[in-house]
């Protein structure tokens, strides 16, 4: 008689495009299905990258849209006494009307992971989610962070005990890589052979703070340009700067690029599905966030072999190790970011040793089979009641 499948039900808000998001996916479509049974639910929809999970991973979507719907613990707890789930696996905020669920339908062990912060509350939370989250905390059988920064900073705030919440960092599959075809990518965005390319890839709004790597682009390329007998053909050979992503900021920073007349160097794609291909037209990935959890798109780029210019904050110190792997940065601070870059544009053998300790990094430390395992055991362990203390290592 084969043994009864461990049934997990994922909670959060949406499947939409970004780190947190991808991980829920890959942890749906990479644990073992003969081992455990997943099924997603969508608090307010199902969102851009939903079409990701496996063809026969159950998704649910509760449409509460963006609004605010005080019902939803009811909608939840539904859910779960329909599909009676061993573990119920909560991520960042959603987790709270989750809980509330679980306290309602009772049954199953809660598991909650934060995965980061967003604008506004990037420094400190109000009181009120403080002891929300607090409360999250207590009733949950395990609760765990994507880095050691995130850990700090949720403890530090809520005062939970340091002990009581695990680390389990984040992976990816370098195979997905390696296998993306690059070939034409920088001739299908009309960026020349030798042309350097500072890419990003995020979401365009406050968070990101992507307006701050616009400005050190420009501060680079015009002190270039005006260092330039012939500045008009700066572009071949040139810099260009490549922005992946799509969100409420992507006008305000079209704007400032049409006011320096950067239009011809500057290339917006929007949303794309196919960015290990992208990262193959980029010299050097960029990333200007205030705020982090452990960004799943720079270990992406690390696995690609490309040096990271990336802030200081979150898990990025973590990643990015100053001087090996790239350069860190404080935010908002465009001259040392575009000094930075003009550090690495001018010595190419710099970049890819950087490029090259990047993936040997992600190898040794943040594979998707290392992250899988670690959830494996997370939730194991929850079944079986053994402490939950410490980090998976």
């Amino acid at each position: 008689m084969s043994e009864r499948k461990i049934k997990i039900l994922h909670v959060l808000d949406s499947l939409g495009v970004g780190g947190m998001e991808r991980v829920v996916i890959d942890v749906v479509n990479g644990l073992d299905q003969s081992r455990f049974d997943q099924i997603v639910c969508c608090v307010s929809r199902k969102g851009e990258a939903a079409w990701r999970l496996r063809d026969d991973a159950e998704c649910v979507d509760l449409g509460k849209g963006d609004g605010a719907d005080h019902l939803m613990p009811l909608k939840i707890a539904r859910v779960i006494r329909r599909e009676a789930p061993d573990i119920i696996h909560t991520q960042s905020w959603s987790g709270v009307d989750a809980a509330v669920a679980k306290l309602i339908a009772g049954g199953a062990k809660l598991v909650h992971s934060e995965h980061g912060r967003n604008y506004p509350h990037l420094g400190s939370e109000p009181l009120k989610r403080k002891v929300a989250r607090r409360c999250l905390y207590h009733f949950s059988d395990a609760v765990f962070a994507v880095s050691n920064e995130a850990r700090d900073y949720y403890c530090r705030e809520t005062g939970f005990p340091r002990d009581r919440m695990r680390v389990v960092p984040n992976g990816i599959d370098v195979r997905r890589i390696d296998d993306a075809d690059r070939s034409g990518a920088r001739e299908e965005l009309g960026i020349g052979a030798d042309d350097f390319v500072i890419g990003t890839v995020a979401r365009l709004d406050a968070t990101k703070d992507t307006i701050t790597l616009a400005r050190a682009f420009a501060r680079l390329y015009l002190s270039q340009a005006r260092s330039s007998p012939k500045p008009q053909t700066l572009l071949k050979p040139g810099l260009r700067l490549l922005i992946v992503g799509d969100g409420d900021q992507r006008t305000a920073i079209e704007r400032f690029v049409a006011e320096r007349e950067l239009n011809g160097a500057v290339i917006f794609t929007g949303v794309r599905h196919d960015v290990p291909r992208l990262l193959g037209a980029v010299n050097l990935f960029a990333l200007t966030s205030l705020s982090e959890g452990m960004p799943i798109t720079v270990l992406e780029a690390m696995a690609a072999r490309l040096p990271v210019v990336a802030t200081r904050v979150g898990a990025l110190p973590e990643l990015v190790e100053e001087g090996i792997t790239g350069f860190l940065v404080e935010p908002k601070d465009d001259r040392t970011l575009a000094e930075r870059f003009g550090r690495l544009s001018s010595n190419r053998d710099l970049t890819r040793r950087f490029g090259q300790a990047g993936r040997r990094k992600v190898e040794r430390e943040y594979s998707l089979d290392s992250m899988l395992r670690r959830y494996a055991e997370l939730y194991l362990s929850v079944l079986k009641h053994k402490s939950l203390g410490g980090a998976l290592k």
